[in-house]
């Protein structure tokens, strides 16, 4: 986009200050617009102090503004027709004898309009992101203004040569016809008047080559400096790579670099086109570009190496695609995908580059280090995506083990100096062999290291290596990393165990869930210069298991089956029995909270108060649900239908407000299950439900059990179902029957006898003979038949 047409989508305010500027009659705002693209590619700077350079620019504008009047003229605009042609007579009539003048005045329009732009952008800017103020006048503004100076200048140095070349042409016209005068007519009076002229203008071109010079040095130390802002924007976009792996919500978008690293590419290789094509249009003895210029283009291409080689990425690190949403965790002979992209993306590149790949190009000397065969299509030509740029997507790619040798991997990790399958990193490299404009390049880069496993009950451990080294390395390609791992801070680690729920849901881990983490992992409340080893996180049991694996079990748990009831906030989780205990007792009867157990790998119990009539209380948990149950019943019914048998064994739902004080059915009734009633005049089977019961003590038919809950313990629970074993063919005598607690045994009579009763007299289902005077054989009647 042109300045002016920037300048056109301004605010009123602003669009006021530009009309403020071209209250001149003589180079007029339509004189502006209509020459926007011209005016803007001039050096008038370099013509405000060079008469030769003004003059030549003056003429050009008078015959642009001829061209406009013409164009108006045969399109009948006599509105226009008259204004340019006002234009042309005032412009010619002030400025034919001191052109240098007009060039002053159209470089000071410019730099004010410039002015006016930043002002304007800036103020925008601040309205839209006022957070990010500071980052983008700090870093991103200034990655800018150098590109657009860059662009600016290498524009003015192109005309420069131009110039240069011009005057370069004029003078060799203008000797060559000297020097046959003086041959001809030795005795010509007006030879030393030719002499003097074609001495001064010897003397000019010297001055211009000298200034060039000095241009091209100034020129390439703004190169350097370009190159070292897009060398630190693409190490920060590295480094949220590294942590967007790890479940980090960073920006990731290249669109912007892209477009930088673009710009700076096609004026670094305008710039090599003019360093290259300059000796031959202007040469002569002792010409001083010829001793420095061979310097200079060594520079250049150095610079502009270095930004193709940082240029070259992998924009999507290697993940298998059928497995989870995990990248870095590759599976042997499983299909994986990756792509790399070059953020250089000129048009005449596409079809032009091919990408390859080798997996392990450096092996670490690691005792026991596997070896890899990567299959899939070698060589591929990059692409033009839209809106993405130059891409190679690398799909189906697998890896298989080569095999060397007696043993396996399994007795690995006994050997000295050895790693185990989870902490063995590896890398894929890719390479490009870049050729444009005689510029040829052998560009690199590789992928994040990654952990290669053969079962799918490896995953979790080797995700915990990806997650460690992507938090706490420096170096993205060391491979000995897991040698000696170093420590992770506690702030930093904490950091990413929310990511893992944040990623994955919608909430992350609150300050009272990481205190309690901390507090597991540090065995002390964290300070704020707390550390943790990678033993400690992922190797030693605590008590049974490592943290690692703990967390990651109860991770898999709420994204298989609590996630909505989590996202809603209704499943604290993290929670000591110690916490629990100080959040519940002041709370009502009945108020309950989730926690995650410490003791069962995967598990969620729910932990109630009640406060009894003499002012104490008691905390009372259920033992642990695991994915086992929660796949059978989810964990909204379970709290929904929760029974637990009370004096007299007639259950109640202990269960009544989600802590702090929200109604059980307010919490969790979005997502109960709601099903229609069965009728039973047209269905073959009475309707049954997987119902949760506990009991408080032990039943005085079932001596054989152990008492099943205690205060401030955990307590079982009783999934009854009523299955077909129980009913078929029932006699009073049958040994199904007879393996029925009397727990079962309750679940029969209310199911079998009071609920076809209640649906035949639509009364309340509730029981009208006390449970202990039906005798088990009383169960098996006709009702129950059917």
């Amino acid at each position: 986009m042109s300045r002016w047409a920037a300048i056109l989508k301004l605010s009123d305010v602003y669009r006021e200050k530009v009309m403020g500027l071209y209250s001149q009659e003589l180079f007029t705002m339509e004189v502006r617009q209509y020459l926007a693209s011209w005016i803007e590619s001039q050096d008038w700077k370099q013509a405000a102090r060079d008469p030769s350079l003004a003059n030549f620019q003056f003429q050009n504008l008078l015959e642009h503004l001829d061209i406009e009047y013409r164009r108006f003229t045969q399109e009948q605009e006599l509105l226009q027709q008259h204004n340019f042609r006002r234009s042309i007579c005032g412009i010619q009539a002030e400025y034919q004898a001191n052109p240098q003048k007009l060039a002053k005045i159209i470089q000071d329009l410019l730099m004010q309009e410039k002015q006016i732009l930043s002002e304007a952008r800036e103020v925008q800017h601040q309205t839209r992101h006022p957070a990010q103020v500071s980052i983008e006048i700090g870093r991103q503004r200034e990655i800018e203004q150098h590109v657009i100076e860059l662009k600016e200048r290498v524009l003015s140095m192109d005309n420069e040569v131009k110039y240069l070349v011009d005057t370069w042409e004029t003078f060799e016209f203008k000797n060559r016809n000297y020097n046959i005068v003086a041959r001809s007519h030795p005795n010509d009076q007006h030879l030393k008047k030719k002499s003097d002229e074609l001495q001064i203008l010897l003397n000019e071109l010297d001055r211009k080559r000298m200034e060039l010079l000095d241009q091209i040095k100034s020129l390439l130390g703004l190169c350097e400096t370009l190159v070292k802002f897009l060398q630190k924007e693409l190490d920060e976009w590295l480094l949220k790579q590294k942590l967007a792996c790890i479940g980090a919500r960073k920006e990731m978008t290249l669109k912007l670099l892209q477009e930088w690293v673009t710009k700076t590419a096609e004026c670094f290789f305008q710039l090599h086109s003019i360093f290259r094509n300059l000796p031959s249009q202007i040469s002569y003895e002792d010409e001083p570009l010829k001793t420095y210029l061979p310097n200079l283009i060594k520079r250049l291409n150095e610079l502009l190496s270095c930004l193709l080689q940082r240029s070259f990425v992998v924009d999507r690190q290697p993940i298998v695609a059928y497995l989870c949403k995990r990248p870095l965790v590759l599976k042997t002979s499983t299909a994986f995908s990756v792509r790399v992209r070059l953020l250089v993306n000129l048009p005449k590149l596409k079809d032009n580059m091919k990408v390859s790949f080798c997996v392990d190009k450096n092996p670490p000397k690691i005792k026991g280090y596997r070896k890899f065969n990567l299959l899939g299509t070698q060589n591929k030509v990059m692409e033009d995506l839209q809106g993405e740029g130059l891409v190679v997507d690398f799909k189906d790619l697998k890896l298989k083990e080569q095999k060397a040798g007696s043993g396996g991997k399994g007795g690995k990790g006994a050997n000295e100096g050895s790693l185990s399958v989870m902490e063995e990193l590896h890398l894929i490299t890719f390479t490009m062999d870049f050729n444009y404009e005689d510029l040829k390049l052998k560009l690199e880069t590789v992928t994040l290291p990654f952990v290669v496993i053969s079962k799918n009950n490896h995953f979790g451990v080797a995700w915990a290596s990806v997650l460690w080294f992507n938090l706490t390395s420096s170096d993205s390609k060391d491979l000995n990393f897991f040698s000696k791992p170093p420590m992770a801070s506690w702030q930093l680690l904490k950091e990413a165990l929310s990511w893992q729920f944040s990623c994955t849901t919608k909430r992350g881990l609150d300050a009272d869930q990481l205190a309690m983490l901390g507090n597991k992992l540090c065995e002390e409340t964290p300070r704020e210069d707390s550390t943790v080893s990678w033993n400690k996180f992922c190797k030693e049991n605590l008590p049974h298991v490592s943290f690692w694996v703990w967390f990651d079990a109860v991770l898999t748990l709420v994204k298989e089956h609590l996630e909505n009831i989590w996202n809603d906030g209704h499943v604290m989780g993290f929670v000591s029995r110690k916490k629990e205990e100080t959040l519940l007792k002041a709370e009502m009867s009945g108020t309950f909270l989730l926690r995650f157990s410490e003791t069962v790998c995967g598990g969620i119990t729910c932990t109630w108060v009640e406060q009894k009539d003499d002012g104490s209380y008691s905390i009372r948990s259920v033992q642990p649900y695991t994915m086992k149950e929660l796949s059978c019943i989810p964990l909204t019914e379970i709290i929904r239908n929760y029974q637990l048998l009370v004096d007299e064994n007639i259950p109640e739902n202990p269960l009544k407000y989600c802590y702090p004080n929200i109604p059980k059915d307010e919490a969790f009734g979005p997502y109960y299950e709601q099903k229609p009633e069965l009728t039973l005049k047209y269905e073959k089977y009475l309707q049954r439900k997987l119902i949760i019961v506990s009991t408080r003590q032990v039943d005085e038919l079932e001596s054989n059990l152990s008492p099943r809950m205690s205060e401030n313990n955990d307590m079982d629970e009783w999934n009854c179902t009523i299955d077909d074993e129980c009913l078929a063919g029932l006699n009073p005598e049958s040994s199904a029957l007879n393996k029925c607690s009397s727990a079962h045994w309750f679940l029969l009579y209310m199911v079998y006898v009071c609920k076809p009763i209640a649906h035949q007299t639509n009364t309340p289902l509730s029981p009208d003979i006390p449970f202990k005077q039906i005798d088990k054989a009383s169960l098996v009647s006709d009702e129950v038949s059917k």
